[in-house]
């Protein structure tokens, strides 16, 4: 199983009706408080086995989040599952109550309680579900 959504426009429109969520992320000793809609919400349309269909062998599956600038970052499905894991994690369309900056944006990537914000990846460009 190999599926990948691309570009800003793959969830742009409808994403005001999937989960919303604030978290507050610290770079470069600013606080910053990013809203945007869940990884996994958005896991979802690509038909992640979430919930109770994540064991076995679907355990293998993990996601892929590419940027413009060739950065990549690599999460375990259980670490994006709400029901495997307590860790937040979103796709951010706006931070402190505005849109993000074109350096940003239009979409970042939100990982809840990393001691440094390595895995929040800036300018998402493709998010990639896979299985070995």
């Amino acid at each position: 199983m190999d599926r990948s959504v691309r570009g800003a426009a793959f969830w742009w429109a409808p994403e005001r009706r999937l989960p919303r969520q604030t978290l507050s992320l610290t770079a470069h000793g600013e606080i910053h408080v990013y809203e945007g809609a869940t990884l996994a919400s958005v896991l979802e349309r690509l038909d992640a086995p979430l919930g109770p269909r994540l064991r076995g062998e679907a355990l293998k599956t993990y996601v892929v989040v590419r940027a413009a600038d060739g950065y990549v970052v690599v999460f375990s499905l259980a670490e994006i599952d709400p029901a495997m894991s307590p860790t937040a994690v979103i796709l951010a369309d706006g931070a402190d109550g505005a849109p993000l900056s074109a350096e940003e944006g239009p979409l970042r990537l939100v990982v809840e309680g990393d001691a440094r914000p390595a895995r929040s990846a800036r300018q998402v460009t493709a998010i990639e579900l896979r299985t070995p």
